[in-house]
């Protein structure tokens, strides 16, 4: 009986169509939102922090189901340091590619996707950079043939420096994570 509803799940998966507009020619733009909580302990360094990250973006379909383009990269952290009462709080802002491809056909309601980006981050009121590479793979629901919405795990995988790498106080780190984030993109169809 299982294995009935897994196949009727998925032949109305795939039977669903919506027309939308991932073809060549066509422009896309929205973004995705994140939100992450972590805990980082070295020895006796300790903190925690959280994240909150938007992504806007804006690509053009080259080929069929295949879009290029620009991503911005926006974040609020709170971090908290461990028997400190020192907190902090920075807003980060950055840059980048990105590529993004449909596997499923052009006319379908539900799709899969994956993405590939790279962003290069500043940190307001300081001289620390973050360099991110992210990988996401998920499934985007068209309510028409111009939105669609996204939701999709993600791989970070960002290396943060600061200051000169002669001087003393220079610091570099890395941090690889998963999460899962939420997204909308409109779908612009040529003329």
């Amino acid at each position: 009986m299982k294995i009935i509803k897994l196949c009727l799940c998925l032949i109305l998966l795939f039977s669903l169509t919506s027309n939308a507009q991932i073809s060549k020619g066509n422009w896309m733009m929205g973004g995705s939102a994140n939100f992450s909580h972590n805990k980082y302990t070295s020895g006796e360094y300790s903190t925690e922090g959280t994240i909150l990250a938007i992504s806007p973006n804006i690509g053009y379909f080259f080929i069929d189901k295949l879009a290029i383009g620009t991503l911005g990269e926006l974040s609020l952290t709170f971090e908290k340091k461990a028997n400190s009462s020192v907190n902090s709080n920075y807003f980060s802002y950055g840059i980048g590619p990105f590529i993004r491809y449909y596997f499923l056909e052009k006319e379908k309601e539900i799709n899969i996707f994956s993405e590939v980006s790279y962003a290069i981050q500043k940190i307001n009121q300081t001289n620390s950079k973050l360099e991110n590479f992210n990988v996401k793979t998920g499934a985007v629901y068209f309510l028409n043939s111009s939105v669609g919405l996204e939701v999709a795990l993600n791989y970070l995988n960002q290396n943060t420096s600061n200051g000169e790498k002669n001087s003393s106080s220079y610091f570099q780190g890395k941090n690889n994570s998963f999460f899962l984030g939420v997204g909308f993109q409109i779908h612009l169809e040529k003329k």
